[in-house]
């Protein structure tokens, strides 16, 4: 019998704080600066038109995101995932990174008009490039899968609106204050939201319903196998293919694009099967992560500009030996 993962993910509709661990002064008021920080852009990008917001928050951390620390994790992890490109152009897609993160942060103060749906232009198409008749059918849930592209948050009103209800793994933010502030935000997207930390079982409860799960794979999962990942092996979670093949259910890749100040595309892309097709075997677990990874890293590299990198996503080492980091 194959045991249960271990994961860092458990399921409901309202966050559950964990034990607070001490903290100094400096770390106090840091937390106080980033949340002065992001009630600030609310106030301006909340005035505006949700495009006029969007391009603040552009603007904004255009300015700020290239002068940080994590810089540098940014360019490293852009030049593993587009070998071919100059430090000319590294440097321009961390730019529209940066970008891309700051209309995000400004749109929280909008997620409500940019999912309303009885307009005559709406801000979020929804397209389907998936041609499997089970998934138009709907006839099983579906474990969807996704980066940190464009404003991710809205791949989960996405699927929904396409007609699967799911329930969403989210990780709190490290900064409680900031967390307090983006959840009831974040809630607007009537989902259901499942935070990291040992969220398995509530996950499995959710496909038992009959709901879908999503989950962000793009990044680094602390203990997780390694499977290939543009080229490198990087550690990555295997919650999708473990639960894929326990529910017999596929997975499905979604991503959203920005294609405008405020306006974007939703798209579900084609099923990863979770058994063979000739065999009709199971796939394996790390036959199914690798087929994940592959198809998370091709909608990355259509949009690299829009992919959320600030963390190391591969091994140091491997990353140094790549030349990935040139200082």
């Amino acid at each position: 019998m194959r045991k249960e993962p271990r994961t860092h993910t458990s399921h409901q509709r309202k966050p559950v704080s964990s034990t607070p661990q001490p903290v100094d002064f400096a770390m106090r008021f840091r937390w106080w600066r980033e949340a002065f920080m992001l009630r600030s852009l609310w106030l301006l990008a909340g005035a505006l038109s949700p495009a006029r917001a969007s391009a603040l928050g552009r603007h904004v951390m255009q300015l700020i995101g290239p002068h940080s620390a994590k810089q540098r994790n940014v360019c490293a992890n852009l030049r593993i995932m587009c070998p071919e490109c100059s430090e000319a152009e590294i440097g321009e897609l961390a730019h529209q990174m940066w970008g891309s993160l700051g209309a995000t942060l400004a749109e929280f103060v909008h997620l409500d008009t940019l999912t309303n749906t009885v307009t005559d232009t709406p801000a979020v198409e929804v397209v389907c490039e998936n041609t499997d008749p089970d998934f138009l059918a709907h006839r099983k849930p579906c474990v969807f899968v996704a980066a940190h592209l464009g404003n991710w948050e809205l791949s989960a009103w996405g699927i929904q609106h396409f007609g699967y209800p799911v329930d969403v793994v989210y990780k709190p933010q490290e900064n409680p204050l900031l967390d307090e502030l983006v959840m009831p935000r974040r809630q607007q997207l009537d989902c259901g939201l499942v935070p990291v930390r040992n969220a398995v079982r509530n996950l499995m409860k959710s496909l038992k319903q009959g709901r879908s799960v999503g989950l962000h794979v793009d990044v680094r999962v602390a203990d997780a196998p390694l499977s290939p990942f543009a080229g490198l092996e990087a550690a990555t979670t295997t919650m999708p293919a473990w639960l894929a093949r326990k529910f017999e259910c596929d997975i499905v890749p979604v991503d959203t694009e920005r294609v405008g100040d405020a306006h974007f595309r939703v798209t579900l892309h084609p099923s990863i099967p979770w058994r063979d097709a000739s065999s009709g075997e199971p796939k394996s677990i790390e036959q199914l992560t690798a087929e994940m990874n592959e198809a998370i890293v091709g909608l990355i590299r259509r949009n690299p500009g829009q992919w959320l990198c600030t963390k190391r996503r591969w091994p140091k080492k491997a990353m140094r030996e790549r030349g990935a980091y040139k200082t």
